[in-house]
């Protein structure tokens, strides 16, 4: 494919694939009646551009950079307030990443005060509260639990000032990957998020020893606790895997997704030197360094009679249901196992699944694993092993502190690795990062509800771009490549995504979710002309600018030659630098439809490289 310029990626990737998807161009570019934009020469080319991303105009300032990579995107003063932290760089982002890993500091007033008005009525539920309404009695919906938490992440996303929290929350829903809607998922889903993948909050707790069991704290306890979940005894069979009939899909992917990883597989067959045993303080006695198909099928031995209390009654006598994680003996198989090289005798019991699980989660190849996947997220496709190893090596050496994700995290945020902005643009956003970062630069102003016609169409048309939270049916979780993102379809769908959020409501009674309008009317510019506002638009959302400002990059001028396009009756172009009345972009009056043309402005700067990649 020949390399396109930044004309055909903003226009002719833009327009032509949204054709080709069955929208109208009008629908991305702006609501001018057809006769108006069908001549404009601004929508040529063919769908395959829309696979492709320009090279942005210039590397953003260091704020920016870190801002995108430890969360999603500035919003409002953001970028002010980390400039203030400190008097270079390096002072700046210790202070902020200090600030965000210690989440709990920081005031998340404007969050709470959307959430306690948005009629959320799960978030408080016990696991067995959740269990007996939502999935014994159904007094309550079945899937009600699921839906909250999936429109609660979009909120917390865009308002949270929480920023690495939520983000991680989304790399650890990911990791554990379940579908939400798999049976039994859904209606305890609310404590999934809440008790297994964030750290306590507002009175709610971890059992007894399991106090850091979360994405802030220990992996090992956070490991187990999954393990322990009914959605995931559930999602992956283990509440089916008995000795006389056992079920292999949790124990592969434990091993396989969990901890160790593919990169640690060893093959079906391996041969003399594949494997080598090393050994750590935890195993003195040494294991082996990767797996193979054996060791699954032994994990699967392992974790026979590891269920759930759901009034199965699988030994034929009375079983509570209550949705609660047990052992049942009669099922486990108790014969004499090796996993990984280490030898258990029979009949040890339930001591030897925790002991299966200290060996998982102390395993160096897990370090490795969840480093590769860390440095992947928050960097870019093909971390630098420098990184990695310098990741792995924290993970490891904390595998028994209460806070060694946490020390992890810090490893990786203040490496010299994340402070080269040089890599920036090599992650592409994935649609949910697309749409959240983009009513956080446009001060969206969404509360998105349980159960309200606006919410319900973000997840329908989230939905439709590949990422609805929590929708991907694979144990592996939502790719993280930019190769699956940047596909026609989900391009498309994203910027349709953007282009109802911008649209939603206008002209109507009701807040636009995007106050567009609003926002050109109290820039309160000396002019407003196509290139000023041009320009103002691209400082608004990308919340920065390179040296000697917008005006006379080829991508200003693009979007300046947007809106300076006359209607077909007068082909002479509005010229760049004579105003356009204020009044008429609010009224949007025929026959140049300025209030149509600037949303059109806003709708085509969310789908430059500037901003859709990080």
């Amino acid at each position: 494919m020949p390399d396109q310029t930044r004309r055909k990626f903003l226009f002719s990737a833009l327009s032509s694939a949204t054709l080709a998807s069955g929208a109208g161009v009008a629908s991305v570019m702006m609501d001018a009646p057809a006769s108006n934009v069908r001549k404009m020469a601004l929508f040529d080319g063919k769908i395959q551009a829309a696979a492709r991303q320009a090279q942005a105009t210039a590397i953003p300032p260091f704020a920016n950079v870190v801002l995108d990579r430890m969360g999603f995107g500035p919003r409002g003063s953001d970028i002010a307030d980390f400039n203030a932290l400190g008097g270079n760089d390096d002072a700046r982002l210790q202070a902020y990443v200090e600030q965000q890993l210690n989440w709990s500091g920081i005031a998340d007033t404007e969050l709470e005060a959307r959430i306690a008005g948005a009629g959320y009525t799960t978030l408080n539920k016990s696991l067995s509260q959740l269990w007996q309404e939502h999935r014994v009695d159904r007094t309550s919906g079945y899937y009600e639990p699921l839906d909250e938490i999936e429109r609660l992440a979009f909120l917390r996303a865009v308002y949270s000032k929480r920023q690495l929290l939520e983000f991680l929350a989304d790399f650890w829903h990911n990791h554990f990957n379940i579908y939400g809607r798999d049976t039994y998922a859904a209606p305890t889903w609310t404590s999934w998020d809440r008790d297994v993948i964030r750290p306590p909050v507002n009175g709610s707790s971890r059992p007894a020893g399991f106090e850091n069991g979360h994405l802030m704290g220990n992996f090992r306890q956070m490991l187990e606790l999954s393990a322990k979940h009914p959605a995931m005894v559930y999602y992956l069979d283990n509440y089916v895997n008995g000795r006389a009939d056992p079920n292999e899909n949790y124990a592969r992917e434990i091993i396989e997704l969990h901890t160790l990883g593919a990169i640690n597989y060893a093959g079906p067959d391996p041969q003399p030197g594949d494997i080598t045993t090393i050994s750590n303080s935890d195993f003195p006695g040494g294991f082996n360094d990767k797996y193979s198909d054996a060791d699954v099928y032994e994990a699967m031995r392992f974790l026979t009679g590891w269920n759930v209390k759901d009034g199965r009654s699988p030994s034929g006598v009375g079983e509570e249901n209550t949705g609660e994680w047990y052992f049942w003996p009669d099922w486990h198989d108790g014969g004499q196992k090796q996993l990984l090289g280490v030898h258990w005798p029979a009949y040890s019991g339930i001591s030897e699944v925790y002991e299966m699980l200290d060996l998982l989660a102390y395993h160096p190849g897990t370090a490795e694993h969840i480093a590769l996947k860390l440095c992947t997220r928050f960097l870019n496709d093909t971390p630098p092993q420098s990184l990695v190893d310098k990741v792995k090596q924290t993970f490891y050496d904390a595998r028994h502190d209460p806070d060694q994700l946490e020390q992890t995290y810090r490893t990786l945020l203040l490496s010299d690795e994340f402070k080269d902005t040089s890599t920036w643009g090599s992650k592409l956003k994935r649609p949910f990062e697309v749409v959240v970062s983009a009513l956080r630069a446009c001060d969206g102003n969404f509360t998105v509800r349980p159960d309200d016609t606006e919410s319900r169409y973000l997840t329908y048309y989230m939905q439709r771009t590949g990422q609805r939270p929590f929708y991907w049916r694979g144990p592996d979780g939502y790719p993280d490549k930019r190769s699956f993102w940047e596909g026609g379809a989900s391009l498309i769908n994203t910027w349709r995504t953007l282009d109802w959020l911008v649209d939603e409501n206008v002209g109507r009674d009701d807040p636009d979710l995007m106050p567009v309008t609003e926002i050109t009317a109290a820039a309160n510019l000396a002019e407003y002309t196509p290139n000023s506002l041009a320009e103002f638009w691209l400082k608004q959302i990308l919340k920065w600018e390179p040296p000697g400002g917008w005006i006379g990059t080829p991508l200003h001028g693009v979007l300046s030659e947007f809106m300076s396009t006359r209607p077909d009756d007068d082909p002479s172009p509005w010229p760049a630098d004579y105003p356009i009345p204020p009044e008429d972009i609010g009224r949007n009056s025929y026959p140049y439809y300025w209030n149509e043309r600037v949303r059109g402005l806003v709708k085509l700067i969310f789908a430059t490289p500037e901003f859709m990649q990080r």
